[in-house]
């Protein structure tokens, strides 16, 4: 497919990564493969160990740039910063994309085809697949276009929810909520390889589900909605899949859950490392 650029379209891709290099330069070479390019590439650098080199970018990019934090903000701190960044640009449009992500070559083009019917509106998503073969139309930070206006209108995500939930918070309530609906375009697709989900859940991982599950329905949506549902499948998850270490997550939700009521956020529990697995 020979690659091409609508004058009409303003758009940057905007990547965050964290200690994934493979994943990252699969992510930059299906970015540089799209029928329709971007006019430019936003990597942001989520304090990886060791950093990302731009001498690993593949030819043929559009022009890209580098961003490092200095700490590990998680996709919440991340994608703060990183939109932040897209707002000192002159782009219209954000192509926002984890680096795990690998979008379809025509994903971009037919994104447009919808979000030129209304470009200052544009809030569109692609279906993504994963390994196991499920697909379906997930609003995270999985490659969807979205215009400048919208986010100058409604603000960053929120950083201070560190992981989880920052997605549903930013992209299933607050924009949609001022007014944005969103849409998704069957034609457009990304794969996402996962590479960060081993065997088994960190313990960090329940803290932070169980607190911001809890802060957002308390504090962001006020009503109950599918709560009970889901924090008795995260509690079901605690003790029946794994049953090493049940007690260390039960304590980290407990803990989670007051720290949700009481609205405290930010990086309250510690976090591991973690690397990508190098089979995809």
């Amino acid at each position: 497919m020979n690659a091409f650029i609508d004058p009409e379209l303003s758009a940057m891709a905007v990547v965050l990564t964290y200690n994934a290099p493979a994943s990252l330069k699969r992510c930059l070479e299906a970015i540089t493969a799209q029928t329709l390019l971007p006019a430019g590439i936003l990597v942001v650098d989520n304090a990886s160990t060791p950093p990302v080199d731009p001498a690993d970018f593949p030819p043929g990019c559009p022009p890209v740039t580098l961003v490092r934090s200095e700490y590990n903000g998680g996709p919440a701190g991340g994608y703060a910063l990183a939109l932040e960044h897209f707002l000192q640009s002159s782009f219209e449009h954000a192509w926002v994309i984890d680096d795990d992500m690998r979008p379809d070559p025509d994903c971009l083009e037919h994104l447009w085809v919808v979000a030129a019917k209304d470009p200052p509106r544009a809030f569109a998503f692609p279906v993504s697949y994963q390994l196991d073969g499920t697909f379906g139309a997930w609003p995270s930070w999985c490659g969807f276009l979205v215009a400048r206006e919208i986010i100058e209108e409604v603000g960053l995500p929120m950083a201070e929810l560190f992981w989880w939930a920052e997605d549903t918070e930013y992209l299933q309530w607050r924009i949609p909520e001022a007014g944005y609906p969103m849409r998704v375009v069957a034609d457009a697709r990304v794969r996402h390889d996962a590479v960060r989900h081993g065997v088994g859940v960190p313990v960090w991982k329940y803290y932070y589900e169980s607190r911001n599950m809890l802060y957002v329905h308390l504090y962001v949506k006020k009503r109950i909605g599918y709560y009970p549902r889901n924090i008795s499948k995260l509690f079901g998850r605690a003790i029946i899949r794994e049953p090493e270490g049940r007690l260390l997550r039960l304590r980290a939700m407990a803990r989670g859950l007051y720290d949700g009521a009481r609205g405290r956020l930010g990086t309250q529990f510690p976090i591991e490392e973690m690397q990508e697995r190098t089979e995809v």
